[in-house]
């Protein structure tokens, strides 16, 4: 699988269960969302699964196999959107907070579907 497509898939787990602190998602008066500080699991159709690690100031980490690599996240208007090395842009719709080892399945706007859990 490419590193854009298993990148894409990433971000679409996160997009699910993510919120600011500018009206414009489920956590519209919160400071962080649930997921900065903690890990997301993200498994692609093919079952290939990637962690992401959420940081403040919207930098994120995704593990991948033996690879690494980091980009930027951003909340705005009820999606969580990806910039991966500034290459491509992916955005998932975030609708309703994340629960932990629950699963949701998610679809970017590139098309891609993935099943995210919060750890």
């Amino acid at each position: 699988m490419s590193r854009k497509i298993v990148l894409s898939l990433c971000l679409a787990a996160a997009v699910s269960g993510c919120a600011m602190n500018r009206g414009r998602g489920p956590d519209a008066g919160s400071e962080q969302p649930e997921f900065v500080g903690r890990s997301l699991q993200v498994v692609a159709a093919n079952g290939q699964t990637t962690i992401l690690r959420f940081q403040r100031e919207g930098q994120v980490f995704a593990r991948y196999g033996e690879q690494e690599t980091e980009g930027r996240w951003e909340l705005r208007s009820r999606e969580l959107c990806f910039t991966w090395r500034q290459t491509f842009r992916e955005c998932w719709p975030y609708t309703q907070r994340f629960r932990r080892d629950r699963a949701t399945t998610v679809r970017s706007d590139r098309g891609n579907v993935v099943q995210v859990t919060l750890r």
